[in-house]
């Protein structure tokens, strides 16, 4: 698999979503690998500091 970068007008997500789904292929938004991690990390035993949750959102940016 290879990730790609598609940059569009939100009125042409619906298209694209529904030509990815007849693909096979999969889509999220950069905001959802965030939110995932922020979720991940909310369960842990040890907090992250604002630093390292800011480090981490830039590294996946």
């Amino acid at each position: 698999m290879e990730d790609v970068v598609l940059k569009m007008p939100t009125t042409d997500v619906a298209l694209i979503m529904q030509f990815a789904s007849r693909m096979g292929w999969t889509i999220e938004s950069r905001r959802n690998p965030v939110a995932r991690f922020i979720e991940a990390c909310s369960g842990s035993k040890a907090a992250l500091t604002d630093e390292e949750i800011q480090a981490e959102v830039n590294a996946v940016s």
